[in-house]
């Protein structure tokens, strides 16, 4: 492992050395490449360490490493979505969210072809109420 991937091996141990406790040293346990660029390190002290594709970059940069260019395919006209896009939930999406989460209510609008369940609560509702005493003035 560590001829053929010595200079992975010598990026890790880079990514690694700032999160080491004082005194310890030594080669990383175990590493991984990401299809993105990024590289998991598992370290010295068994810590699992996750690097973004920028910091591997950077690390590289300092080694002094030819940056690779990442796996991950550009969002292009050609590559074919892996499902259709349903244009329904998208605009579904778009909307304001509601306030009810902050203490406040909610008002919906049904449309007019639900109105009629509308007057049906209404109707029941109003059912069960007590009758209101006039105001006298």
């Amino acid at each position: 492992m560590e001829s053929k991937n010595s200079l992975d091996l010598l990026l890790a141990a880079h990514l690694v050395k700032p999160f080491l406790l004082p005194g310890q040293s030594g080669q990383p346990l175990s590493l991984r490449c990401l299809p993105d660029g990024g590289m998991v390190v598992i370290a010295v002290d068994g810590r699992k360490l996750w690097f973004t594709a920028l910091e591997v970059c950077r690390a590289k940069r300092t080694l002094g490493q030819s940056a690779t260019k990442s796996t991950v395919l550009p969002a292009d006209a050609n590559v074919k979505p892996l499902h259709e896009v349903d244009l329904r939930k998208s605009k579904l999406n778009n909307r304001p969210i509601g306030k009810s989460r902050d203490g406040m209510s909610e008002m919906i609008v049904l449309p007019p072809s639900l109105k009629h369940l509308e007057e049906e609560v209404n109707a029941n509702n109003r059912k069960y109420q007590k009758p209101r005493k006039a105001d006298p003035r």
